[in-house]
């Protein structure tokens, strides 16, 4: 009994989008932390909300596409999809609960225009990637690049930060764009039967392994100058230990190994935890 409720646990937090969501969390804490903006716990669970609403509607929508790529995740979803059906509509209305709760207009029009361009995304946006390619990396790098802002709208205070929040919203497009080159790696196969225009679909799996290690590198890497410029604080030189987390996922995606592209979108998730320990750390010895 036990072992059937942590297995289903385990489904859930990996095929219901949980690890992306927590992955979203930790770039508004991120954003929040290094320009020292105070949010609260309404915030992260307004912005975990239109995560989820988003990525389930987005698996939903793709089921039967993903059968082939996607197998297990496929499984599970199709078989609670009266279930999940519900959860999507009723996080919906949850999200917008919270957002008025806030009582921010500013955060509220900005939180139900993300989850519009989320749920959007399935219906319309995603068929562009047969005329524009790589769009899909373009649009999923923008949903993840504006959660960076978000901390800054949902606060009413006057900020002088302008630069270095730019460029940590690049920053974020930048790694959330080649993130979203690997996961499309699995799918290129599909991908190209469907006519989506995507990186791994044109260049094939050797060419774009090499463009992500060489692309990944200089992003990475870029954080030492930007820091070093006290541009992000210096603890944001902790997020180059990311770069040997892509490099393994990279290696297993070389093997056709599925666990890549898990490792593969928990890499936010790594950034927050990475910090927050450093952070605990911090606190305690001082």
């Amino acid at each position: 009994m036990c072992k059937k409720i942590l297995k289903t646990f385990w489904q859930e937090f990996l095929f219901g989008g949980h690890l992306q969501c927590l992955g979203v969390i930790s770039i508004a804490y991120l954003s929040s932390l290094f320009f020292k903006i105070k949010i609260d716990f309404l915030f992260f669970l307004s912005i975990y909300l239109i995560s989820y609403s988003t990525y389930l509607n987005d698996r939903l929508a793709a089921l039967k596409i993903d059968e082939k790529t996607n197998p297990e995740r496929s499984a599970y979803l199709g078989s609670h999809f009266w279930l999940f059906s519900k959860l999507r509509i009723l996080s919906v209305f949850l999200i917008a609960i919270l957002l008025f709760l806030t009582k921010n207009l500013k955060f509220l029009i900005f939180g139900f225009a993300l989850l519009f361009l989320g749920w959007l995304y399935p219906i319309y946006f995603k068929n562009l990637s047969k005329k524009i390619p790589a769009f899909k990396n373009f649009y999923v790098g923008g949903f993840f690049s504006v959660i960076a802002l978000a901390p800054t709208i949902y606060s009413s205070s006057q900020f002088s930060f302008l630069f270095p929040l730019i460029l940590f919203v690049l920053f974020v497009f930048l790694k959330t764009f080649l993130m979203q080159v690997l996961l499309d790696l699995k799918d290129r196969q599909v991908d190209k039967v469907f006519g989506l225009k995507t990186i791994p679909s044109l260049l094939g799996k050797e060419k774009t392994l090499k463009f992500l290690k060489i692309a990944n590198f200089f992003v990475t890497f870029s954080l030492i100058p930007i820091c070093f410029a006290k541009i992000f604080p210096l603890k944001a030189l902790l997020l180059l230990f990311s770069f040997s987390f892509n490099l393994f996922s990279y290696y297993l995606a070389s093997k056709e190994n599925y666990y890549a592209y898990l490792l593969e979108s928990g890499e936010f998730f790594f950034w927050g935890v990475l910090i927050f320990i450093f952070e605990t750390i911090c606190r305690f010895s001082l």
